[in-house]
């Protein structure tokens, strides 16, 4: 059976790591969590001594989402953190009309893949529900993989937003089985369709778990843009399910 390891990305609780950054990767780390996926705060560290707190907890790094205009600034030290938090791969994403900025999209994709290439990194993809726009009868998002190269442009796929696009994450989790390092896991309220802990929703959870394991996946990130109880509470519930559907 394959061995996928649990993550958290930082988003989900983004308010109390700026109270406490040090505090809350500390308790993450007794919740059990294998890895953390970084978002924009790296707690006013520099890149060594932040891995040095990093490796002082035991935990690993999951990923690097970052802004995608941040490859314009010339003094930019994403790479510099991946590699000294021994973090393989760094993600972007987009968001507005596809019709519109498809092309530039491949672009950045494809530069910013062969720049972690040559590094020795992996850069992913993370979908919205944007890139389920149709152009020319095909969706944004796979146009985006069919444009770039499979060994530079990988995908780290987002369940809620390819349901909310209008898909199943099954068969999308399936259509990139080779493409597929990163999966986030995110769950869909019944009610009114907005974020909810995992296993709480409509999102088909086990199904994704299930199809993942026949992928390249290695890491399971738990992700809430929003959440409706105290952030940290919110993911112990959702970490403790995707536990229970891992077997743990």
């Amino acid at each position: 059976m394959k061995n996928m390891k649990i993550g958290i990305q930082l988003y989900t609780i983004r308010e109390p790591l700026q109270q406490d950054f040090k505090g809350v990767l500390k308790e993450l780390a007794k919740l059990g969590c294998d890895g953390v996926e970084f978002a924009f705060n790296f707690g006013g560290m520099e890149p060594d001594e932040l891995a040095a707190f990093m490796k002082s907890l035991g935990l690993n790094t999951c990923g690097m989402h970052v802004r995608a205009t941040d490859f314009d600034d010339p003094n930019n030290k994403t790479f510099d953190y991946a590699k000294a938090l021994g973090c393989r791969y760094v993600t972007i994403s987009r968001c507005g009309k596809f019709s519109e900025i498809l092309d530039d999209v491949v672009a950045q994709c494809a530069q910013v893949g062969k720049a972690a290439a040559e590094l020795g990194l992996q850069f992913t993809y993370h979908n919205h529900a944007y890139e389920f726009e149709k152009i020319g009868g095909e969706y944004a998002l796979d146009l985006i993989y069919q444009r770039t190269n499979p060994c530079e442009v990988k995908a780290e796929l987002d369940v809620y937003w390819v349901k909310k696009g209008g898909e199943c994450p099954v068969r999308y989790i399936r259509k990139y089985a080779d493409r597929l390092p990163q999966i986030h896991m995110k769950d869909m309220d019944r009610e009114d369709g907005s974020f909810t802990e995992l296993g709480t929703g409509t999102v088909d959870l086990p199904g994704c778990v299930e199809a993942a394991r026949d992928t390249i996946c290695e890491w399971l990130i738990y992700e809430q843009d929003v959440c409706k109880r105290p952030q940290f509470e919110s993911a112990k519930i959702s970490l403790g399910y995707l536990k229970k559907l891992l077997g743990r």
